[in-house]
Protein backbone atom coordinates (compact mmCIF):
# COMPACT_ATOMS: atom_id res chain seq x y z
CA UNK A 1 0.00 0.00 0.00
CA UNK A 2 1.16 3.67 -1.26
CA UNK A 3 1.36 6.03 1.96
CA UNK A 4 -0.62 8.71 1.43
CA UNK A 5 -0.15 12.52 2.20
CA UNK A 6 -4.22 12.76 3.22
CA UNK A 7 -6.88 10.49 4.00
CA UNK A 8 -10.45 10.79 3.69
CA UNK A 9 -12.89 8.16 5.18
CA UNK A 10 -16.48 8.00 4.01
CA UNK A 11 -17.22 4.51 6.28
CA UNK A 12 -20.34 4.97 7.86
CA UNK A 13 -22.07 7.96 7.79
CA UNK A 14 -20.42 10.40 5.81
CA UNK A 15 -21.74 13.77 5.19
CA UNK A 16 -20.94 15.49 1.49
CA UNK A 17 -18.10 13.13 0.79
CA UNK A 18 -17.29 13.98 -2.41
CA UNK A 19 -17.39 17.93 -0.98
CA UNK A 20 -14.31 16.29 1.73
CA UNK A 21 -12.72 14.28 -1.41
CA UNK A 22 -12.23 17.49 -3.54
CA UNK A 23 -11.55 19.69 -0.76
CA UNK A 24 -8.54 17.38 0.69
CA UNK A 25 -7.61 17.21 -3.22
CA UNK A 26 -6.88 20.75 -3.23
CA UNK A 27 -4.67 20.79 0.01
CA UNK A 28 -2.41 18.81 -2.32
CA UNK A 29 0.31 19.47 -4.79
CA UNK A 30 0.55 18.04 -8.07
CA UNK A 31 2.32 14.27 -7.30
CA UNK A 32 0.31 14.23 -4.27
CA UNK A 33 -1.43 11.24 -2.77
CA UNK A 34 -5.14 11.31 -1.37
CA UNK A 35 -6.55 7.96 -0.44
CA UNK A 36 -10.06 7.65 0.02
CA UNK A 37 -12.27 5.00 2.43
CA UNK A 38 -15.86 4.36 1.90
CA UNK A 39 -18.14 1.50 2.44
CA UNK A 40 -20.06 2.71 -0.53
CA UNK A 41 -19.93 1.74 -4.31
CA UNK A 42 -22.02 4.17 -5.51
CA UNK A 43 -19.32 6.90 -3.88
CA UNK A 44 -16.32 4.35 -5.38
CA UNK A 45 -18.02 5.12 -8.99
CA UNK A 46 -18.36 8.60 -8.48
CA UNK A 47 -14.87 8.93 -7.27
CA UNK A 48 -13.63 7.12 -10.01
CA UNK A 49 -15.39 9.45 -12.48
CA UNK A 50 -14.29 12.47 -10.88
CA UNK A 51 -11.25 11.39 -10.86
CA UNK A 52 -10.78 11.06 -14.79
CA UNK A 53 -12.18 14.31 -15.30
CA UNK A 54 -10.03 16.08 -13.16
CA UNK A 55 -7.02 14.69 -14.73
CA UNK A 56 -6.25 13.00 -11.21
CA UNK A 57 -4.56 9.38 -11.47
CA UNK A 58 -6.21 6.02 -9.23
CA UNK A 59 -3.31 4.23 -8.74
CA UNK A 60 -4.60 1.54 -6.40
CA UNK A 61 -7.86 0.19 -5.31
CA UNK A 62 -8.65 -2.76 -3.13
CA UNK A 63 -12.00 -4.05 -1.16
CA UNK A 64 -11.30 -5.79 2.05
CA UNK A 65 -14.36 -6.38 4.21
CA UNK A 66 -16.45 -4.65 1.82
CA UNK A 67 -14.60 -1.41 2.08
CA UNK A 68 -13.12 0.13 -0.52
CA UNK A 69 -9.61 1.68 -0.35
CA UNK A 70 -9.09 3.97 -3.60
CA UNK A 71 -5.40 5.73 -3.56
CA UNK A 72 -5.53 9.06 -5.68
CA UNK A 73 -2.33 10.73 -7.33
CA UNK A 74 -2.88 14.30 -8.00
CA UNK A 75 -2.65 15.72 -11.33
CA UNK A 76 -1.82 18.93 -13.06
CA UNK A 77 -4.15 21.26 -12.15
CA UNK A 78 -5.15 23.45 -15.94
CA UNK A 79 -4.44 27.32 -14.89
CA UNK A 80 -7.66 28.84 -14.60
CA UNK A 81 -7.48 31.09 -17.47
CA UNK A 82 -8.96 35.07 -16.70
CA UNK A 83 -11.67 36.44 -18.57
Amino acid sequence: MMYADKTVSCVGICQSPMLSIETEMKALNEGQILQVTTDKPDLVEMVRNWAGESGHTIEEEHVTSGVTTIILRKGRVAPVEAK
